[in-house]
């Protein structure tokens, strides 16, 4: 049976994998992920658009049902340019396209978006992944915030202390550690402060090192790596950028509906870095 995807990511289809052999990863109630032979990269089908993802293929409830009814985990699916197997199924990749890659602009961040950003999360109570509020990410000493303090760092040795300490470490799919290295490459790309070296050495240590973190949490570090991040971040950094107050209150709202305590930890990570490359000092 022939299956049209309602919605996917861009990359998919402009960057689409030569024939290659992927397999089903895990399944879920409203998605299910594939995982490429190499285990470097996954694909989740949905039908989901409430948070768009990188590698997002989306579908009818109907097609997914009628997907979820015929597979079981490590089956195999071949993916063949626009298109993916899955046994007497074929899922076309012709869907509306959408962009996770962040686009680089001129404009630059200024004091008015860094203080509302500020201020917005000092008002939010939910607890991250460390067990700590949003509203103290600006002045807590929390371990995990002085490891993205150290990650600011010019510093490739603090750097590395502070990769080691926070990849993989936390509860769940994707760990608050990984969540908040997330939020710091992204507040480097938002100040046009990538570090090629760090961006490097992270890249190496998450494709040659295995069992480093978990294998859903891997694909959005190497994507992140690769600026590529889910719609909702994307919203929040343009709303920054233009300086849209009212955006990037409900862009932070969208952030924090994400997962458990994933957004949290995002915001934490992502807010701590721009304290840091503004040069507002923190209070520790």
């Amino acid at each position: 049976m022939r299956i049209d995807a309602m919605y996917l990511d861009r990359d998919i289809y402009d960057y689409s994998f030569a024939k290659s052999r992927w397999y089903i990863h895990s399944i879920f109630k409203n998605s299910f992920n594939l995982q490429a032979e190499t285990k470097k990269k996954l694909v989740v089908v949905s039908i989901e658009q409430k948070n768009v993802v990188p590698n997002g293929i989306y579908v009818d409830q109907h097609s997914f049902k009628r997907l979820t009814s015929e597979i079981k985990i490590n089956d195999l699916v071949w993916m063949d340019r626009h298109s993916l197997r899955f046994g007497f199924n074929i899922l076309e990749l012709t869907g509306q396209q959408y962009q996770t890659r962040l686009i680089e602009t001129t404009k630059l961040l200024d004091s008015n978006s860094v203080s509302l950003l500020l201020t917005s999360l000092e008002k939010v109570e939910k607890k991250t992944g460390y067990h700590e509020s949003l509203s103290s990410v600006s002045v807590s000493g929390d371990p995990f915030l002085i490891a993205i303090d150290h990650l600011c760092s010019s510093q490739l040795i603090k750097q590395r202390q502070a990769l080691q300490f926070l990849i993989g470490r936390g509860p769940g799919l994707t760990p608050s550690g990984d969540d908040m290295i997330v939020g710091h490459l992204a507040a480097r790309f938002i100040n046009k402060n990538r570090d090629q070296v760090m961006e490097s050495y992270l890249g190496t240590k998450l494709m040659t090192v295995n069992d480093l973190t978990t294998d859903v949490s891997l694909h959005y570090l190497l994507c992140s790596l690769d600026q590529r991040f889910n719609r909702s971040i994307i919203a929040l950094i343009s709303a920054l950028i233009n300086d849209e107050p009212s955006n990037v209150q409900n862009n932070i709202q969208e952030i924090l509906n994400t997962g458990h305590t994933s957004g949290a930890d995002f915001l934490a990570g992502f807010t701590r870095s721009i304290k840091n490359f503004t040069h507002e000092k923190v209070r520790i």
